[in-house]
């Protein structure tokens, strides 16, 4: 099993070009120039759900995510862009049918909600701040190499979802997120992460369909689907 592990520590560590090409394959050349033009500007790293698709071999991609280490004058930048600033201080920018979202480091939920101060090199450490285990990974534009948790590896050896660190701004959000990527992408469920939904529905989930939309951009579940779908987990 830790050989395992090596083989796909190794292959991660070897993905950097490829995984540009994914993204070229990925996104529309607007998509590309945003991209290439905001890492002029700042540090640039990637994060969420288009690394994970990335490794499982998955095409579709609707947004990306990512944050920024360095300020710069954001609101002069997105000028020419359609966008609007989200709930939590990062930005949303639509372009080309993709949603792109961004935030500066230090703004980032965890940062801000602990006042987490680091000595060290911190983009490196947001990994170990991702509430599922398959987003503790980040990938950096300027290096053009992956940083991740040992949990990242487990993901992609079990093909389980698992709860990496509880604390996270949209409860009902990570429960709906859990349902949805384990029947989409035919994805396993921990118990420590089946614990944490049954203990979260029992004392109620907020918003959920506000939530779905905001996300999806559309409702997928009812309440009581989202009740008899953790039922049966």
């Amino acid at each position: 099993m830790a050989k395992r592990l090596i083989e796909i520590k190794k292959r991660v560590d070897n993905s950097g070009a490829d995984f540009e090409d994914y993204l070229t394959n990925s996104f529309s050349p607007q998509v590309l120039s945003f991209l290439d033009n905001l890492s002029k500007k700042t540090d640039l790293y990637i994060f969420s759900g288009v690394i994970r698709n990335y490794f499982l071999h998955i095409l579709e991609n609707r947004d990306i995510d990512l944050f920024m280490d360095g300020y710069f004058d954001i609101d002069l930048f997105l000028e020419k862009y359609e966008h609007k600033k989200n709930n939590f201080g990062g930005y949303k920018i639509h372009l080309s049918d993709n949603k792109i979202d961004i935030w500066f480091l230090k703004d980032t939920w965890a940062i801000k909600e602990y006042e987490l101060v680091f000595d060290f090199d911190l983009p490196k450490y947001i990994p170990n701040t991702s509430f599922f285990n398959f987003s503790s990974i980040i990938y950096s534009c300027r290096e053009k190499k992956f940083y991740y948790t040992k949990h990242f590896l487990r993901f992609l050896r079990d093909k389980e979802i698992d709860l990496l660190y509880l604390p996270n701004a949209n409860y009902s959000l990570c429960v709906i997120n859990t349902i949805y990527y384990s029947e989409k992408y035919k994805l396993k469920v921990s118990d420590k992460l089946k614990s944490y939904i049954k203990k979260s529905v029992k004392n109620g989930l907020v918003d959920v369909e506000k939530i779905q939309i905001s996300h999806f951009g559309r409702t997928i579940y009812s309440v009581s689907e989202i009740k008899h779908k953790i039922e049966i987990l």
